[in-house]
């Protein structure tokens, strides 16, 4: 669903053709779905080994170190999901991607939504995020950001962003039981949803940016 919701994003607002570096490409399973689409795609991950994809060009990179690339190319678009909350430092992040394109250039970036109304709850009850907790750790959740943090950040590194929306299904209530304390729990979910104001939905964010100098 997360990729399918970036698709739609990358449609919208970046027509096929384009050159697009997708960051943190992991596998390549999004880079091979923008490159059946029509986009002109590089791949740019720390893990070799894990990228399969012959037809893909592909950079090996520690991200934390800087985007580090061969020639003066600038891209056109950048692809960066799920991998800001896995850096050491989301200003350094945003100010080397925004080195690599070109003027008027697009982001499509995504993150855990830690102010879904879930995320609060987590946070009341156990002082950790959603998806920030101790069995996040070993598979690289460090970094929590806030649309407010990320929104400054790209305001600040002047960036301009055209959208920020909820990603990723997150039900309101979770029926897996009917016992009293998952229905105590689900009670509290409610309660804080409704109260709940600013980005509560989805249990990511999808933001747009574009390079604005």
């Amino acid at each position: 669903m997360l990729h399918q919701q970036a698709e739609r994003l990358l449609l919208q607002y970046i027509s096929p053709g384009a050159s697009v570096i997708d960051i943190g490409a992991g596998a390549g399973a999004f880079s091979q779905r923008a490159k059946d689409l029509g986009y002109n795609v590089t791949a740019l991950d720390i893990d070799e080994e894990k990228f399969t994809l012959n037809e893909i060009p592909f950079m090996k990179m520690d991200i934390n170190e800087g985007i580090h690339l061969k020639d003066d190319t600038a891209y056109e678009a950048a692809v960066c999901l799920e991998v800001i909350e896995h850096v050491e430092n989301p200003w350094n992040l945003l100010r080397e991607i925004e080195r690599i394109l070109k003027p008027g250039g697009l982001l499509i970036l995504s993150t855990p939504n830690t102010t879904s109304f879930l995320s609060r709850l987590s946070f009341l009850r156990t002082g950790q995020f959603h998806q920030f907790g101790d069995a996040d750790l070993p598979y690289g959740h460090i970094r929590p950001i806030t649309a407010f943090e990320l929104s400054t950040i790209a305001h600040r590194l002047g960036w301009r962003i055209l959208e920020i929306s909820p990603g990723g299904y997150l039900p309101i209530f979770d029926f897996s039981s009917i016992r009293l304390k998952m229905l105590l729990f689900n009670a509290l979910r409610g309660i804080i949803y409704f109260f709940a104001k600013g980005q509560k939905r989805g249990w990511c964010l999808f933001f747009v940016l574009e390079k604005s100098r």
